[in-house]
């Protein structure tokens, strides 16, 4: 089973051949819905004249930041030796991560507080929804790699 733990100043995430593999295809499978996601592209402004001017001087690197963080958490899965991953590598990691959840809950239309309650232990255990719960937790893991002195 993955485990994910500080090591020096690196945080080291140990996952066997399979589990790179199945992030892989999760990356595969969820990145194009980015495109789509309005939390991969929140809006800056109410005004659409100041949002079309924001996104004009910033959008672009927006997405190429937010595009980097999941290259960069794929090289890191494609590479056969250990991952260890620096504060920065890690910071890049929760981004994608946090985005990438975001992406899938909307696309499953959760945007409540409490979208739990309304699947059983069955579908929680199924995809789509054990993927938001598998990468929930890699993101609660990294968090707390990071929080430890």
């Amino acid at each position: 089973m993955a485990r994910i733990r500080r090591r020096d100043e690196s945080v080291e995430v140990l996952v066997d051949r399979r589990e790179r593999a199945a992030l892989l295809q999760i990356l595969e499978r969820l990145e194009p819905m980015l495109d789509e996601s309005t939390w991969a592209k929140p809006r800056a402004y109410e005004e659409e004249e100041l949002e079309q001017e924001f996104r004009r001087l910033v959008g672009s690197d927006l997405d190429d930041s937010r595009s980097s963080d999941v290259a960069r958490m794929r090289s890191s899965l494609e590479s056969d030796g250990p991952i260890l991953l620096s504060s920065d590598e890690t910071w890049g990691w929760l981004r994608a991560l946090n985005v990438l959840r975001l992406a899938l809950a909307e696309r499953l239309g959760l945007d409540e507080d409490g979208w739990e309650d309304r699947f059983s232990q069955r579908q929680h255990r199924r995809p789509p929804l054990a993927t938001l719960h598998l990468l929930s937790w890699v993101q609660e893991e990294l968090v707390e790699a990071l929080a430890v002195p």
